[in-house]
Parts: structure tokens; sequence; C-alpha cells
């Protein structure tokens, strides 16, 4: 399927924009415009008009001036995701944040309510904080001793990279991420590397996002504010994020957020299974 491509200048950024070329209903993908269009199936693209906006952690730096914190404040990114929809004239529709964009979708239905009408939450936990400590146990326990070898090994090759570039390893992210493999993907013979190619990242950003608030993120604070129908895809194999079972509690206060739990499938569920994630988000 084919993707058409744009970059718009806002705020010292420069932000590229995908965009496919069917005629249906709308969904505004929140995350990397590079990255997303490589992993969302034909399938789903055949079905949707499909919008994918760079966040500031993505986004080209054009401003001159030092680069601080206060660039990748939460509420500056949910306005660019404000700005963009309005500009792109997307009207109100279905908003899907994946992983720790999962809480940028999350946060955009709340400040922009008008601007939603499903939320869709794919392989986030409830927080970066607490419940992604309880990650190890649950890979303990259901990982079989093949992913765990596969685990050990891109480790110790990453740390290996580490160590030989004292000056600091370029695309750290995207290196990172593909040492991730083994507890990402439920095929074990997945090779990330090329979906990641030429991503760039301002690591500033998700130090910030990622490492900070997203650490703290109260997702109860947001779901009570909250009237559009929410849905929470997660992999059973996905062991990148906290366990699905962390939600329990939450959801057990929020009976309206329905949860959807996917055999066979890591952190990417629209990528693995995506037959089945199309059924999941049309029900």
């Amino acid at each position: 399927m084919e993707w058409k491509y744009q970059t718009i200048e806002r705020d010292g950024f420069s932000f590229l924009i995908a965009t496919n070329t069917t005629e249906g209903p709308e969904i505004y993908w929140l995350g990397s415009a590079l990255y997303y269009p490589r992993v969302i199936p034909d399938s789903l693209l055949s079905q949707y008009k499909i919008t994918i906006v760079d966040h500031r952690g993505f986004a080209k730096r054009i401003d001159s001036n030092p680069e601080t914190e206060s660039f990748y404040h939460f509420d500056r990114v949910l306005e660019d995701f404000d700005f963009f929809q309005n500009l792109l004239q997307i009207p109100p529709c279905m908003v899907i944040g994946h992983s720790g964009h999962g809480y940028m979708a999350l946060a955009y239905t709340k400040q922009y309510p008008k601007q939603v009408k499903e939320l869709v939450m794919v392989a986030t936990g409830p927080s970066h904080g607490a419940p992604l400590l309880k990650r190890e146990a649950y890979f303990e326990s259901l990982a079989s001793e093949e992913r765990k070898e596969k685990h050990k090994r891109l480790q110790a090759h990453f740390i290996q990279l580490i160590e030989s570039h004292p000056q600091g390893l370029e695309n750290f992210f995207n290196l990172y991420c593909v040492s991730q493999d083994a507890l990402g993907f439920y095929d074990l013979t997945m090779d990330s590397t090329s979906l990641w190619k030429g991503v760039r990242t301002n690591k500033l950003a998700f130090d910030h996002l990622f490492g900070n608030v997203f650490a703290e993120i109260q997702v109860e604070d947001y779901f009570q504010s909250i009237s559009v129908p929410v849905k929470l895809i997660l992999g059973k194999y996905d062991f990148q994020v906290a366990p699905y079972y962390t939600w329990d509690s939450i959801i057990e206060k929020f009976p309206s957020v329905k949860r959807v739990v996917i055999d066979k499938s890591g952190h990417l569920p629209f990528y693995e299974v995506p037959d089945v994630f199309q059924n999941t988000i049309k029900e």
C-alpha cells in the first residue's frame, strides 16, 4: 500500500507526516511517521484512512537555540497533535497510541475531547513506573529457554556496542529497541533492525517523557475524565512493558474500559496478528 509523506515546520521542529491513500474511516496514529508505516499491515491500510504524525521525540530539530527539557513538556506535545489534526482537517476519529505513545493518546483524549471518537491504547502498561518492575518475573515464568537465551545474546551484544563507543552510541534508542526483540516479538526469528533504519530520536525528549512523565503518570486520573470508548489491546507475550494483569485493579474501577489480551503476540499485535488486531478495533 502507498504512503504519502510531507514535512511541516512548527515551533522549532520539522515534523514528518504520513498518510495512506485509502478512503475509509479515519485513524489518527501518534508516534513516528517513519517507523509506524513499516509495521502497520496492508489489511488495516485497505480499510482505514490513517494519518501518522511525529511527536517531538522523533521530529527533526531546526531551532538553533540550545535544547532544553521545556521543548518536550507534555502539554506542548499534545498541542502539536491538536494543531496537526486541525491543519490536516482530520475529523474527530479513532486515536491510536502504541507503547509509550498510548499515554500520549490517553492524555490527548482528555485534553482535546472533541477531537477523539474512540481511544485505542496498544501494548501500553499502567505506567513506566512500579508496574514495569513486574515484567522480569513475568518473563521468567512464561518465556521459553530459547527466548531467554536469545535475550541474553542480544543484551550482551548491546553492552559490547556501548562499551566500544565511550563517546556515546549513535542511534542509541534504535539499537536499544533492537536489543529488546526477544521481549517484544512472539516470533523468535524476528530481527527488527530494518524497521528502525533512518529513524531519528531526540534523547532528551525520551528521557523526559518516557523516563519521567510516563513513570509517574496516573492513568486513573485520565480515565475519570474520558467519556469516549476506550480499548486496551495487549499482547500476552509482551515483555517490554508491564504485564497485562497489572491492569487488573484499574479495569475493576473502570468497567467501560475494554481490555483484550491477544495470544501469540508480543509488543506489536498489529504487526504480528493483523487480522486479530483489526477485528478487535472493529468490535
